[in-house]
């Protein structure tokens, strides 16, 4: 008899604490993921693979051309270092030599120019991470964009400030510590909880559905929204008219609490020629999402790229091609926002060849997040 109590005891003790193991799991995963969740701040576009790296920085330059605002193309690179902001701006500057956009790529090189004056880059810092590119380059067997690098490092140590005594502070590190440290604490408090799973289970469930029964009464303070679906987060047009041979304009995706979600926007992307003013015969409409770090292009044509079959797939290589029709509409997602387009007016330059360049053309975008249950039916590079 007393093997039976004893068998049973260990029996009872064993499914105790395995109940006390999942609760206080469960109740971690509530605490680390839902109550108090460790909060990544800023962007860390840093982290982004090379190819959607060199979208932002592209992203990052064609802005601050348009409006000249340095402060706000230095918050855009608040989480990087100096050597990250010499490396992709030396390779965007090299990338646009070697495509033959002498222009952009001088624009590149302004821009890190600035950065360095205002920043104080060392220009010893500067000289070794650009060398570094550059011999990257020359090992790759691609002398002319080693030689453009060369030609970015001349133009910033002409333009390099006296050096700056006392210490650069660090923009990451204390995010990063401050972040490690929620996660040990998260993990710490986890441990706790599986001694005390069960009553503290107990306890966070009642209150939990206390506090799930009171919530909906706070909804009533939203804002009345005629339209389907939420209030767009952005609705600008982007204009173009013929001319404007540096036609590249983005727009900031916030929300009310002014938390920067993205961007999205429009640019040149083919000319008939090299003449101006530049003939355009299609742009990219283009849309970034910050925190999946996903970037959305379609290339909108005339309708002589779009009938032109050597055109219209040089085109598709840079996105989804998309013909240009009055009042046409189109949309971009990715797992975060949803941007939809729509061509307000356009309007085809009189030359040959028929209908071949844009003399006029206005896209009104739209800009929404996504809700868990929309599916994304672009392709996401």
């Amino acid at each position: 008899m007393s093997d039976s109590k004893n068998t049973r005891l260990i029996r009872q003790m064993s499914v105790g604490l395995v109940i006390g193991f999942i609760l206080g799991v469960i109740i971690g995963l509530l605490i680390g993921w839902v109550l108090w969740p460790v909060e990544y701040e800023q962007a860390f576009t840093y982290q982004l693979v090379d190819e959607e790296k060199q979208h932002y920085v592209a992203a990052v330059v064609d802005s601050h051309n348009l409006t000249k605002q340095l402060d706000v193309a230095q918050q855009r690179f608040s989480t990087w270092t100096t050597d990250e902001k010499v490396s992709e701006l030396a390779r965007l500057s090299a990338e646009y030599q070697a495509q033959g956009k002498a222009q952009e790529a001088q624009q590149v090189a302004a821009l890190a120019a600035e950065l360095q004056r205002a920043e104080g880059w060392d220009p010893a810092v500067v000289s070794e991470v650009s060398s570094e590119v550059a011999n990257q380059y020359a090992e790759n067997g691609e002398p002319n964009k080693a030689e453009a690098v060369s030609q970015f490092t001349s133009a910033l140590s002409a333009s390099a400030p006296p050096p700056i005594v006392g210490p650069t502070p660090a923009t990451t590190g204390p995010q990063t510590r401050a972040s490690l440290g929620g996660s040990r604490w998260a993990l710490a408090l986890c441990g706790i909880l599986l001694l005390v799973g069960g009553l503290i289970a107990l306890i966070l469930v009642v209150s939990g559905q206390r506090r799930t029964r009171e919530r909906p009464a706070a909804g009533g303070a939203e804002p009345e929204w005629t339209g389907t679906g939420p209030p767009p987060l952005l609705q600008r047009t982007s204009s173009y008219a013929l001319g404007m041979d540096n036609f590249d304009e983005s727009f900031a995706i916030e929300t009310e609490d002014n938390e920067w979600l993205g961007e999205c926007g429009m640019g040149i992307s083919e000319s008939l020629d090299e003449g101006t003013p530049r003939r355009v015969t299609a742009f990219e409409v283009w849309l970034f999402d910050k925190p999946n770090t996903r970037t959305v292009t379609k290339v909108l044509m005339s309708d002589y790229a779009n009938n032109d079959e050597a055109l219209r797939n040089k085109l598709a290589a840079r996105g989804e091609p998309v013909w240009a029709t009055p009042g046409g509409t189109f949309s971009l997602e990715t797992p975060g926002l949803i941007v939809e387009a729509e061509i307000v007016e356009m309007e085809y330059g009189e030359d040959t060849p028929a209908f071949g360049y844009f003399n006029k053309l206005n896209v009104m975008l739209t800009a929404h997040q996504r809700s868990e249950t929309d599916e994304t039916g672009d392709i996401v590079t």
